[in-house]
């Protein structure tokens, strides 16, 4: 009896080391180098203005680990952790949408073509023959009328999702994680590229980001019975600035073309009304905000890239989620999310102090 006790014992203290191992481990690791790394020119607001801002950061909105603001590609004022990669949550739909157009520039993907032609199906739940006929363009927009469940989607997406069938593809937009992973997937069997060494390629090397490797591009299935994996993209908050900016200057980076502008302008365009309280439209995988003329990625937990390509102003404020399952579990059990209320007067009071 007592050796079976003791036994137990020791298999319960093994059970809670290689827990704690896997909980501790780190998603991605936030020091690993960049390609090609290049510190951004800086033309500060004034000490009061910076002063101001940071008042309103520390004291009046909710959590902000990460701030910076842009005018073109100057840093106008950055805050808090601004070199630390974390998860974009789903900020990181946006980013692929710009990725997407660097491959539509380069004829390797075709937005007219079907999931039906590119052989995209799913081994438990297949899809029909009128979901087959869903495009590319249908993903972007988030319009497929594909309505089955996938990783990373909350309880409001499966609560309000409609019935398989209700709509045709094109017809109705429905904000729903399965377009989105399907996408990732398109684009790697089309680009022969994983997300993270196409960003690194062809966003991050001509760039200069300073923090981001092309590892910092995770998958996983978790909470999904989908074929189609969920990508999780880590950038710091001056790296996402960039990604701003370039939406900002119609596509360009010191003074090199990386993307077209009329992939921009259709990515930037509204394709259907949201009615919600802070974005009125969705375009290719970007939210907008007609009232303020912006266009703007957002990402639970307060990840928020909002640019005013008028002008030509771009603004990041950030959370960290933690960058283990430990750190994961602890924000999101006992911590406050970022608001986007807060990047969105933000945004008004850098407008206003910038002229």
């Amino acid at each position: 009896m007592k050796r079976t006790a003791k036994i137990l014992g020791v298999v319960l203290v093994a059970a809670v080391a290689i827990s704690l191992v896997v909980m501790l481990r780190p998603f991605v690791n936030r020091g690993a180098p960049a390609t090609n790394p290049v510190p951004m020119a800086e033309s500060p607001l004034f000490p009061d203005q910076a002063d101001s801002v940071r008042s309103y950061i520390e004291t009046q909105a909710d959590p902000i680990d990460a701030f910076v603001a842009l005018r073109g590609e100057t840093i106008l004022m950055q805050h808090g952790k601004i070199d630390v990669p974390m998860n974009l949550a789903s900020a990181r739909k946006s980013v692929l949408s710009l990725l997407f157009g660097i491959a539509f520039d380069r004829g390797l993907v075709d937005l007219e073509e079907t999931l039906g032609e590119l052989g995209i199906d799913e081994s438990r739940m297949p899809l029909t023959e009128v979901e087959k006929r869903a495009t590319v363009e249908h993903l972007l927009q988030s319009r497929s009328g594909v309505y089955l469940q996938s990783g990373a989607e909350t309880a409001e997406t499966r609560d309000g999702r409609p019935g398989r069938g209700q709509f045709s593809p094109g017809e109705h937009y429905f904000y729903n994680n399965w377009d989105f992973n399907v996408l990732g997937a398109i684009f790697e069997k089309k680009t022969g590229l994983s997300i993270g060494e196409a960003m690194d390629a062809w966003l991050a090397a001509p760039l200069g980001m300073q923090d981001f490797n092309r590892d910092h591009v995770l998958y996983d299935r978790q909470g999904s019975e989908s074929d189609y994996r969920t990508y999780r993209i880590h950038m710091s908050a001056r790296d996402l600035a960039r990604v701003g900016a370039l939406v900002a200057q119609d596509g360009m980076w010191n003074q090199t073309r990386i993307v077209s502008s009329d992939w921009i302008n259709r990515s930037t365009t509204a394709y259907s009304e949201t009615g919600g309280s802070f974005y009125d439209g969705f375009g290719y995988s970007w939210w907008l905000n007609s009232e303020l003329g912006a266009v703007i990625a957002d990402g639970w937990g307060g990840q928020y890239l909002l640019v005013d390509r008028e002008r030509n102003l771009t603004l990041v404020t950030r959370r960290d989620t933690g960058n283990s399952m430990l750190g994961y579990l602890v924000f999101s059990g006992f911590k406050k999310q970022g608001h986007p209320a807060d990047a969105q007067k933000l945004y008004k009071l850098i407008r206003r102090m910038s002229g």
